[in-house]
């Protein structure tokens, strides 16, 4: 610009200048002959038009992965109006609308830029601003369990991701629903418990297993099988649920009368088909799957 001093001055011919606000401004002109005659012109210039200041919103600063995001302009044109639109949304793509609607393929972070142009020519500041892409995470509940009544287990989950925040509901029976791993205390009935697991973003995947309660059997220890539709076997309660039981009946003279292996079958009173006589058997139930075995006696009534 060869401008000489505090005054903006310039000796050339056709100087150029760049002013810090919008004017009006005087500009003057003085022209010298090679024989030293002056002139002297002076304009007003009014022309100058103020930049245009950049900004747009975000639907989201934080989104999912295969969320769509939408960008809004919000540019002051100033004393004109926006004609022009230049996007760069950060994955290589670029906009040349008002609006936009985004759907990133990767999971990261990026920058996004606007610049504007008025009906003036004028070009606006480049305004940037980041949005984070957050991948789902990745659970596992965890494989089915079997507890015992009154037992206590740790439910065995994994979960893949950042910054994850963990939710079980129910709660029931839960020393903590909000630990990936919490203990299972004792469980009274059977429960299907969900597992929610939440990414920053809001990203959150589910997944679900099944603790099933072996309750402690209930054994009668007596029963009459006569045949009139009432009490005709020796009913165990929940002992059909040990896949594994081993159950025996023994006189009292140690002779096995009775004997079931694996799910339980309820026992008729019968030895070899033939009803056995009123008395006092001597009993040894194996349930399995950790229970300790149970040994009484059961009497049978005609």
């Amino acid at each position: 610009d060869s401008l000489i001093g505090s005054n903006n001055i310039s000796i050339q011919k056709t100087p150029s200048h760049i002013y810090n606000n919008t004017g009006p401004f005087n500009v003057n002109l003085r022209v010298t002959s090679n024989g030293g005659c002056m002139h002297d012109t002076t304009i007003l210039l009014n022309t100058i038009h103020p930049q245009p200041i950049s900004n747009f919103g975000i639907s989201k600063p934080d989104i999912c992965l295969g969320d769509a995001v939408f960008f809004s302009d919000s540019t002051n044109s100033m004393d004109g109006i926006t004609v022009e639109w230049n996007w760069n949304l950060g994955d290589g793509t670029t906009r040349n609308t008002a609006n936009v609607l985004q759907l990133y393929a990767d999971d990261e972070t990026y920058n996004v830029s606007l610049y504007t142009v008025n009906s003036y020519g004028c070009k606006s500041n480049i305004k940037s601003k980041p949005i984070t892409v957050h991948p789902y995470p990745v659970v596992n509940a965890g494989p089915d369990r079997v507890v015992l009544e009154g037992g206590t287990i740790t439910i065995e989950a994994t979960a893949t991701g950042k910054n994850l925040q963990y939710l079980w509901s129910p709660a029931l029976y839960l020393n903590t629903p909000a630990v990936i791993k919490p203990k299972c205390v004792d469980p009274k009935f059977d429960i299907l418990y969900k597992l929610k697991v939440t990414s920053p973003g809001g990203c959150s995947t589910s997944d679900q297993m099944f603790v099933d309660v072996l309750k402690i059997p209930r054994i009668p220890n007596t029963f009459t099988p006569n045949n009139d539709g009432t009490n005709d076997f020796w009913l165990i309660q929940y002992l059909d649920e040990y896949v594994n039981n081993h159950t025996q009946v023994f006189t009292r003279a140690g002779q096995l009368v009775f004997e079931s292996r694996g799910l339980y079958k309820p026992w008729d009173g019968r030895y070899k088909g033939k009803p056995l006589p009123f008395d006092t058997y001597y009993y040894i139930i194996e349930p399995g799957s950790g229970r300790e075995p149970f040994t009484g006696y059961v009497t049978i009534i005609k």
